[in-house]
């Protein structure tokens, strides 16, 4: 059986063709508008019974078969599709943040701007690269796509097998200082110094003091930054407003302890303002 190419002079072969599919979607109003999606609903459904993975599917959208649902046509991921997407989530870990970001993904996303056009070309080439690859800074103003950004940022590490931390960074704050002198506390500064990718959202919301900057936020990024661990952020504030930021008081010797948490955070991060586009997705 064959998709059948319309022709004016083939009336009596097209009613052929429809009720031949239509003894497959009894249910369904099968003709001569819709015939050629159901066809391909049967072949899509037929390449899955002999397929062996991703690699040999033969469909037109790589893991998925269309099926009608709900007088729809639509694409549904087949069990392999199923199992990669289930693999990634598990590399994945939030905190404080709605699991939901996990469905992030980078045919999503938007590379209009020249920010945003850096950024797929990070996705594309650079987490890929065998050498290490620096982070992004990402800034600009709320709902811009900030954290949206570091989620299909995240997913796209799950492909090649790296685990990922996303972090909104001031309740992490208020839980490290909630939990000073238990065994969580050590748990957590350990995750945020291993973890293979490490993603801290909207650093500089925080309150920030002296302990958080001294005591977390220097010893977790100079330790990224020695074992080459890639670090990414995101923020409302430029590079120059967080080093204000972390200043606290602008006394002179907070100014220089801003001053070497912000040139390590450059020695492993790109900054990007993201201002630049009207269009994105959150």
């Amino acid at each position: 059986m064959q998709k059948f190419d319309f022709k004016p002079t083939d009336s009596k072969a097209v009613l052929e063709f429809i009720e031949e599919i239509q003894k497959e979607f009894p249910n369904q109003n099968v003709n001569i508008n819709n015939v050629n999606d159901f066809f391909i609903c049967l072949e899509q459904k037929k390449n899955c019974l002999d397929c062996k993975g991703l690699d040999y599917c033969k469909n037109t959208e790589v893991g998925h078969y269309t099926e009608f649902v709900n007088n729809q046509f639509v694409a549904t991921p087949c069990k392999y599709k199923k199992e990669v997407e289930a693999k990634n989530n598990s590399l994945i870990n939030t905190l404080y943040l709605p699991r939901r970001i996990l469905d992030a993904s980078i045919e999503d996303f938007d590379a209009v701007g020249e920010s945003r056009k850096k950024i797929y070309k990070h996705m594309i080439e650079g987490i890929k690269s065998d050498t290490f690859c620096k982070g992004l800074y990402l800034y600009g103003t709320a709902s811009i796509g900030k954290t949206f950004t570091l989620s299909v940022i995240a997913n796209e590490y799950a492909k090649i097998g790296k685990k990922s931390l996303l972090i909104y960074f001031p309740d992490l704050v208020l839980d490290l200082k909630n939990a000073m002198g238990t065994t969580r506390f050590e748990e957590l500064i350990n995750m945020l110094k291993s973890i293979d990718v490490l993603m801290l959202d909207d650093i500089g919301s925080e309150n920030i003091t002296p302990w958080v900057r001294d005591e977390i936020l220097g010893p977790v990024i100079n330790y990224r930054m020695m074992a080459e661990l890639p670090l990414y952020a995101s923020s409302n504030l430029g590079p120059k407003a967080l080093e204000e930021h972390l200043s606290i008081d602008g006394s002179p010797a907070s100014q220089i302890k801003a001053s070497r948490i912000t040139n390590r955070m450059t020695s492993i991060l790109v900054s990007l303002n993201m201002g630049d586009s009207k269009k994105y997705k959150r």
